[in-house]
């Protein structure tokens, strides 16, 4: 063999070698949590890092307006928009006059965080005691791994799926989270400096509003936390909650919801359709 044939093998086996290593085909994890809960069966039914602490980014409002309603504060109050260092919105404009409900609206379906920081703001004891009220009701809930440092979900509140589970018990009971979440689009009424209303039209940021019997719904985006959402769905008489933390970006999280939804939805119509039988051989 000449020099320059073993010259050019030397050359070429690393090559040859690293061509021979299969390349690498590991996708993302589409969440970093996922959370499946039977409610009427009272049971896991998917449970993949349902305990772990993340970031929640605007799942966050849930909690801002729980802790309105439960307040008792009067939701037809006109409230003051101020401006905000970090707080914006595609909707409000300092100087603009809004009442509470309608900012709840804001919060809930455009996920506005403007909305949020008003609401918290305007909170009778002052924003510093409603952000305390955020975090002692999340403890009274048994949220023991949800910390609230503020109400909008831009700095780094975190949560577990598990105990946005819990939230999404306590929450259901007021009508405003359910109107929410099954809202597509709505509109609601400012008045700006001058007086004079201006009618906005909102658009809810979940693709799934509307489509399903939801019970509360709201979803989230931060860097930090990724795409995020929360569910309540009911179905065939029965209730579950999906809740997916964590997805590298909105595709995967809505395909990732969407399965979870035909799966569970399915298992329930089939054993639905199973105990009809059941329930007709037996009247035979």
């Amino acid at each position: 063999m000449s020099k320059f044939v073993v010259v050019l093998v030397l050359l070429l086996s690393p090559l040859l070698s690293i061509a021979k290593k299969p390349l690498s085909t590991a996708a993302a994890e589409p969440a970093q949590a996922v959370l499946v809960f039977d409610r009427t069966a009272h049971r896991i039914v998917e449970n993949y890092n349902a305990s772990a602490v993340l970031p929640i980014a605007s799942i966050t409002k849930l909690m801002t307006v729980y802790a309105v309603l439960e307040s008792g504060a009067n939701l037809d109050q006109m409230i003051v928009i101020t401006r905000q260092h970090i707080e914006n919105s595609r909707n409000l404009k300092p100087g603009m006059r809004v009442s509470r409900r309608d900012l709840i609206t804001l919060s809930l379906v455009a996920s506005d965080n403007l909305a949020a920081k008003t609401l918290a703001l305007a909170h009778p004891s002052g924003y510093d005691s409603f952000i305390d009220t955020m975090n002692s009701t999340a403890r009274q809930l048994g949220m023991t791994d949800t910390v609230y440092m503020e109400p909008t979900g831009l700095l780094l509140n975190k949560s577990t799926a598990w105990d946005l589970h819990l939230l999404n018990t306590a929450i259901r009971k007021h009508p405003e989270f359910a109107k929410a979440a099954m809202t597509a689009q709505t509109q609601t009424d400012t008045v700006n400096i001058k007086g004079i209303i201006h009618r906005v039209l909102i658009r809810n940021t979940s693709m799934f509003a509307g489509k399903y019997d939801i019970s509360v719904g709201k979803t989230g985006f931060t860097n930090p936390a990724g795409w995020c959402i929360t569910m309540l769905v009911a179905h065939r008489g029965r209730e579950f909650d999906i809740i997916v933390l964590g997805s590298p970006d909105k595709k995967t999280r809505n395909n990732l919801v969407s399965t979870k939804l035909r799966d569970y939805m399915n298992a329930v119509t089939a054993s639905a359709v199973i105990k009809d039988i059941d329930i007709l051989e037996q009247s035979q």
